[in-house]
């Protein structure tokens, strides 16, 4: 697979740029140090298009890295709905009303927080070549993975700045599943955030961050449960946080769990149903598989739903890992 993922990939970039591949004077273990490097310490403007399954949005983005680590993110969307987010340190503070009941079950907005440590364990990382993005030079990387459990990402970075400027995500036949693309960039200097001020405006509503899920004991009050786990997931996937919060649809809780591999991410929800004629689905938006099972967990009918761009198959397993009471006596 990594050969057919390689040679599509390569072939869709030379499409793109026109083939031309200057010569790299940058290793790839410098350009991932220096990706890393920018993620906690650069601050930027600029304008981005997000595609995925043929539909786009464009989106102002500021983004200020304090000289007391304190990282603050600022979206605005600009088209359609005037969508506002603001994060500190990857977590929301303050959200617009029309999409605040959703900030806990999905993706706000994209993200490259990428953990280098284990990342060449799961993918091979090349660099392909270099082209433009948003009028500046970038460098073109390719993260092929080593199985069927994640999908290959093209990372396009800024040559000064090392700040992702594209990504793209690919099928395992090496056709597009999701674009994010800067058309205008700007680098801030350290101090722009003090000669700014705050940039959320009066539409955006502060979101309560004490629901962080940090304490087992808590969690086990919160939920009921102190074993809802799922048994399965792909090699290199850890869990990176937990949280709780009311359910949207009913007067229970839903607790959601984060995994990660450094690169890629999907997520587990277990939710409380009253209503025993909920089935669950299988639904693939896009990059984002949709897997929902109910289970009948100590009892307590439960529902499991994985999200994540991850392949179907790999989402399926997931889900279906959560043993429920009968599967557990069989066993």
């Amino acid at each position: 697979m990594r050969l057919k993922v390689l040679c599509s990939s390569v072939a869709i970039w030379a499409a793109l740029t026109g083939g031309v591949f200057a010569a790299q004077d940058v290793s790839v273990e410098q350009w991932l140090q220096r990706l890393q490097e920018a993620q906690s310490t650069q601050s930027y403007q600029g304008a981005f298009v997000y595609e995925r399954k043929g539909t786009f949005s464009t989106h102002e983005m500021t983004r200020f890295s304090s000289s007391t680590g304190q990282l603050t993110e600022h979206f605005l969307q600009l088209n359609g709905p005037a969508h506002e987010v603001v994060r500190t340190n990857g977590q929301v503070t303050c959200i617009s009303a029309a999409i605040a009941d959703k900030v806990n079950s999905i993706e706000v907005w994209p993200t490259h927080n990428i953990a280098l440590d284990p990342l060449h364990q799961w993918y091979d990382v090349i660099v392909l070549g270099e082209t433009r993005t948003a009028g500046r030079t970038t460098a073109v990387l390719l993260f092929s993975p080593n199985d069927q459990h994640r999908y290959p990402v093209e990372l396009y970075l800024d040559q000064a700045t090392a700040v992702p400027l594209r990504s793209l995500l690919l099928n395992e036949r090496g056709q597009l599943l999701e674009r994010f693309q800067f058309v205008q960039f700007q680098p801030l200097p350290a101090d722009s955030e003090q000669k700014r001020g705050n940039t959320a405006s009066i539409n955006c509503l502060p979101v309560n961050t004490q629901q962080e899920l940090t304490d087992p004991e808590w969690a086990a009050t919160a939920m009921g449960r102190a074993d809802l786990n799922v048994s399965w997931v792909p090699p290199g996937f850890v869990l990176q946080r937990s949280n709780y919060r009311p359910s949207v649809d009913n007067d229970g809780y839903v607790l959601s769990q984060v995994y990660s591999d450094g690169l890629a991410h999907f997520s587990v929800f277990y939710e409380k149903i009253h209503n025993l004629e909920i089935e669950g689905g299988r639904h693939q938006f896009g990059p984002t598989a949709v897997i929902s099972r109910r289970v009948m967990h100590d009892r307590v009918p439960l529902m499991i739903t994985v999200v994540g761009e991850i392949p179907l198959g790999s989402a399926e397993r997931i889900a279906l890992s959560m043993q429920s009471d009968q599967e557990s006596k069989d066993d």
